[in-house]
């Protein structure tokens, strides 16, 4: 057999090993060596069970709260569902996971926080493994003109995520991080925003008023000072909204989330 015909035939051992261990696909089952002790299928299924419970610890160690709401049975059986439904594709087992949320608002319609919690737990791990950026001083504020302020813009830390949540799992969250019995689990009529950020090395995370939630959105989205002061002016009194907006940017300064002024 020639050196390319060899090449070709790992490669389509390699591709059929795969399709085996993912999805239960028997071609590979004849080119595997077995005995009577331990036949071929059961060598295979070794592989196909390791991944799939690789899987489902790497689920449990992003997602640890919702293991705990749900139990380790119902977990598990989750993390099956979703294995077959959603194949890992990206390079590293970290990133995934990022689909459960939609399986689990079809698997549970009427226990939208399980959702809810998901996609928080996610958002939480995605803020501490988020790209790292050098937080600005208050002085950076002190330097600026008066006749600069208007234009002013903002760069915030790439860590900096705001969420609708149309649930109590933030709060549920809370509770099983400190071992604390949870709240009764509820779905709220109206959505209420949370913001979460790196501050340095330590994740943290506080609900918004609805005129911050809306500053905050302006000046992501590069708005100027003059655009935040703006949008304030649907919540405040003219007169009030200068030292509102200053308010703001002195907290998003303190709490480490503003990287750049320009």
């Amino acid at each position: 057999m020639s050196a390319q015909s060899d090449a070709h035939s790992l490669a389509e051992l390699q591709r059929d090993f795969q399709r085996h261990v993912m999805h239960g696909h028997d071609r590979i089952v004849d080119a595997v060596d077995g005995s009577a002790a331990v036949p071929a299928t059961l060598r295979l299924s070794i592989y196909s069970e390791a991944y799939r419970l690789r899987l489902t610890d790497a689920l449990a160690s992003t997602l640890p709260r919702l293991q705990q709401l749900l139990g380790e049975e119902q977990f598990a059986a989750v993390a099956s569902e979703y294995i077959e439904l959603c194949p890992s594709s990206h390079p590293s087992i970290r990133w995934f996971g990022d689909q459960l949320p939609a399986l689990l608002t079809k698997l549970f319609p009427d226990q939208p926080w399980l959702a809810g919690l998901a996609a928080w737990e996610w958002a939480i791990a995605a803020a501490f493994d988020g790209a790292d950026a050098q937080a600005v001083g208050i002085e950076a504020l002190a330097a600026v003109a008066p006749e600069q302020w208007p234009s002013l813009t903002f760069q915030f830390h790439p860590t900096v995520q705001v969420l609708a949540m149309h649930t109590n799992a933030p709060l549920l969250f809370k509770a099983l991080s400190a071992d604390e019995p949870p709240p009764e689990p509820v779905a709220l009529e109206q959505p209420q925003s949370w913001l979460i950020w790196r501050e340095q090395l330590k994740t943290q995370y506080r609900s918004l008023s609805p005129d911050e939630s809306a500053a905050l959105a302006v000046m992501r989205g590069g708005g100027s000072f003059e655009m935040l002061c703006d949008v304030l002016c649907n919540w405040h009194d003219a007169e009030a909204v200068p030292a509102q907006a200053a308010g703001l940017l002195k907290r998003w300064v303190v709490e480490q989330m503003i990287v750049g002024v320009s």
